[in-house]
């Protein structure tokens, strides 16, 4: 699924930076005057910036897309298979997926308030 999304995203960087390549190529030709040269400069820097903000944009959708999947789908094979808990590597969670009889957020907050009032 990653390299099938990466893929789409590759096609459009590699005509970008083609672009910009053959930008950088008249830029870099002796025939063009200085203010050709300045007005395809400001052009480049342009390109470039909005070059890289392609790809951080682009990672982070395709990779806000892959881990949606992957949470639906873990979902799916833990209500198959009966599982209660998932525990995850990677991304920003440890947890893939957990039942919600196994939840115990309301009680964690309520002794963590209790705590901090000092009345346990």
């Amino acid at each position: 699924m990653t390299t099938e999304l990466k893929r789409v995203g590759e096609k459009e960087f590699i005509t970008r930076k083609t672009a910009l390549d053959n930008l950088y190529s008249k830029i870099q030709s002796p025939s063009i005057s200085a203010s050709e040269k300045e007005t395809l400069m400001n052009q480049f820097v342009k390109g470039k910036e909005e070059l890289q903000q392609f790809n951080q944009i682009f990672a982070s959708n395709e990779s806000a897309k892959i881990w949606s999947r992957i949470h639906s789908y873990t979902e799916d094979f833990c209500k198959e298979n009966n599982y209660q808990l998932i525990l995850g590597s990677e991304n920003k969670t440890n947890v893939l997926y957990a039942d919600e009889k196994l939840t115990v957020t309301k009680e964690l907050l309520t002794y963590i308030n209790k705590r901090y009032e000092g009345l346990k």
